[in-house]
């Protein structure tokens, strides 16, 4: 995003923060891609104007949990840049994320991806990036050997020793990642876990951080849940699917101050509906949360084929989880873990919004109905010629 807007928005019902209340008849004012001014009632001052109409406008959202892996992101660099766009479009922007996190794609591809963003080529998100995660000795998950060639799964990372863990960690930061991602339980088959040795996830967690890294961690059961906290990660990059005495090792995360994205939908979606599965993984999220666990939004797109989000903001919301809830997760709190802002409007802040067309939000499934997103303070969804 090389080209930052100038636009008021006018007539809408601010809501700055999640713990904020509703500013109806707002205009916001915004300059090269800065919000300069929020004030009740006021015309706009010349220039381009977006009118609300009324509707909810919140900070910019940010999807913790994504992939570039899809087909359609081969080859990135030399793709059209109309192909291309259309994806960024129906993958974020039509979803209201003006920032994301890749947990795991090829560089080559995500390298492109930021290189034609950044250089305004394509509009897209702030895109964080993990680069290829760190699996443990022969331990590559089976859905990844099943997309890949058999020449290339010898060169995704599957450390057995601390020096080889340090020299991955080295790589993926050589190759532009900001995050790391730790296969801490690995479903090598789709009913085993294979985990990674401790010191191997404990020293590839070290030197991440060294490097300036948030660690995610794979947990899937206990064991690898037991690794990633006793290695030290930040964030737990999924609820266990395998919950069966993670209870102890769930609080203790909590009391570490680490972060879990659920991703709830996802397994629905891939396993199965039925409750019996279901109900022991949300009761999991149940135990973090009560231990005082903080929460990432993301919905592991690109992994699922499905890209809406209204599935996992009602999983969020039949755990109990207010809007204000699920609003923190995709502005205040990624702003805090990733240090990128303070996810929060306000003058001074960069002129990420998203436009809700509601005019007061009761659940946190309305916040799927996207009706503008604003991207540096252009609105880059709807296009005026979409």
């Amino acid at each position: 995003m090389s080209e930052l807007g100038d636009l008021d928005i006018t007539d809408a019902t601010l809501i700055p923060a999640p713990d904020a209340d509703q500013l109806p008849g707002v205009t916001i004012r915004i300059r090269s891609g800065v919000i300069t001014q929020i004030e009740r009632g006021s015309a706009p001052a010349g220039g381009e104007e977006y009118d609300a109409g009324g509707r909810v406008v919140v900070p910019g959202f940010w999807n913790c949990h994504v992939h570039l892996t899809e087909r359609v992101w081969a080859r990135a660099a030399t793709v059209p840049a109309g192909r291309l766009q259309q994806e960024l479009d129906d993958m974020f922007l039509v979803r209201g994320f003006t920032g994301a996190v890749d947990l795991g794609s090829h560089p080559r591809d995500h390298v492109a991806v930021k290189h034609r963003v950044s250089s305004g080529e394509l509009v897209g998100p702030r895109l964080l990036t993990a680069g290829m995660g760190l699996y443990p000795p022969r331990g590559l998950p089976f859905y990844v050997r099943a997309d890949l060639p058999w020449y290339i799964r010898p060169l995704l990372p599957q450390s057995s020793s601390r020096g080889a863990a340090r020299r991955a960690m080295g790589r993926s930061q050589r190759r532009g990642a900001e995050v790391a991602k730790l296969f801490t339980g690995s479903y090598v088959q789709p009913d085993r876990i294979k985990p990674m040795p401790l010191e191997i996830a404990r020293v590839a967690a070290e030197e991440a951080h060294r490097q300036g890294r948030l660690v995610f961690a794979h947990t899937s059961d206990r064991e690898g849940l037991r690794i990633a906290v006793e290695a030290g990660v930040d964030v737990i990059a999924h609820v266990p699917d395998a919950p069966e005495g993670t209870e102890p090792l769930l609080q203790e995360a909590a009391r570490r101050g680490m972060w879990m994205v659920p991703t709830l939908e996802m397994f629905a979606q891939t396993v199965t509906r039925d409750p019996s599965y279901l109900e022991p993984v949300y009761h999991a999220l149940g135990v973090f949360l009560e231990a005082g666990g903080r929460l990432l939004f993301g919905t592991d797109v690109g992994y699922l084929t499905d890209r809406r989000t209204r599935g996992e903001l009602e999983a969020l919301d039949a755990c109990g989880l207010s809007v204000a809830d699920v609003l923190t997760m995709l502005t205040t709190a990624p702003a805090e873990a990733l240090s990128v802002g303070s996810g929060r409007l306000d003058a001074g802040e960069p002129a990420d919004l998203v436009v809700i067309d509601h005019r007061q939000l009761n659940n946190p499934a309305q916040l799927a109905d996207v009706l503008a997103t604003i991207r540096s303070g252009r609105v880059v969804w709807p296009r005026e010629s979409a």
